[in-house]
């Protein structure tokens, strides 16, 4: 079937000039029903008209001809780690250290230069120990932070719109990442599988948490990002693909 042509605004970017990961998988994934995967092939460029086209799989997301990225439907087996109490997380929280930095604004999912207006201000810190009771959830989730998505994120019922999901799903895993190995270079998001569990609401406050899924492959880190309410409940889950890109992040197109 055609589609109408897909462009990521300026405001949502990771790199300079590019859209972020997690956005850019809220795109992609907003063509499929249900759980995706989306693998992201190039750099996807901000404010310019892209062809999106059906695949044998999904759909495919094309500029000029040349692939950017793809989604298809999948059904997500994840073991999702128990999530830290709400009090932890707020303390990891604190311990966060900027390191999506490379666009003068910041990352639009973890820059702590954004306003709420033009950013979800997602800022995930190393748990500690000492933080809470929990020991499983303690030892096997790596990072975690207290969210509470603003107003302007939510549909006309109050419901985080399905592509701000996604993108908070992104950035915890490039933090997991960087705390468990603090020597890791730049971290490019290669695959995100996405599930929604239940809606989030606008004005309320969630846990996320993320932790190692598998060893590392070469220069793959393969990571499991969650977002539970502050009662526990599984909201939404990723299952993502890390590629350590060394000190230089890749151009758009």
């Amino acid at each position: 079937m055609p589609y109408p042509p897909a462009s990521i605004d300026s405001m949502y970017n990771g790199p300079i000039n590019c859209g972020n990961g997690g956005y850019i998988s809220g795109l992609l994934a907003s063509y499929i029903e249900g759980d995706a995967e989306v693998r992201i092939n190039a750099a996807f460029p901000v404010a310019t008209p892209l062809q999106v086209e059906d695949s044998d799989a999904g759909i495919g997301v094309y500029l000029d001809g040349k692939l950017l990225g793809s989604a298809r439907p999948v059904k997500l087996e994840l073991n999702v780690p128990a999530p830290v109490d709400r009090a932890t997380a707020q303390a990891a929280g604190q311990r966060f250290d900027f390191i999506h930095s490379s666009a003068p604004e910041g990352c639009y999912v973890c820059s702590p230069s954004r306003t709420e207006d033009n950013g979800l201000r997602v800022f995930c810190g190393a748990i500690k120990p000492a933080d809470g009771e929990n020991a499983d959830a303690l030892e096997q989730n790596i990072v975690a932070a207290l969210w509470r998505p603003n107003e302007n994120l939510g549909n006309d019922d109050g419901k985080v719109d399905n592509i701000y999901v996604w993108s908070a799903l992104d950035c915890p895993g490039a933090y997991a990442i960087k705390a468990a190995e603090p020597d890791a270079g730049l971290q490019l998001l290669g695959t995100c599988s996405g599930s929604i569990k239940a809606p989030l609401n606008t004005g309320e406050e969630y846990i996320l948490t993320s932790w190692k899924v598998e060893a590392n492959k070469g220069r793959k880190r393969i990571m499991g990002v969650a977002i539970h309410s502050t009662d526990g409940e599984l909201m939404a889950c990723a299952k993502q693909i890390w590629i350590d890109v060394g000190d230089a992040l890749p151009a758009a197109v």
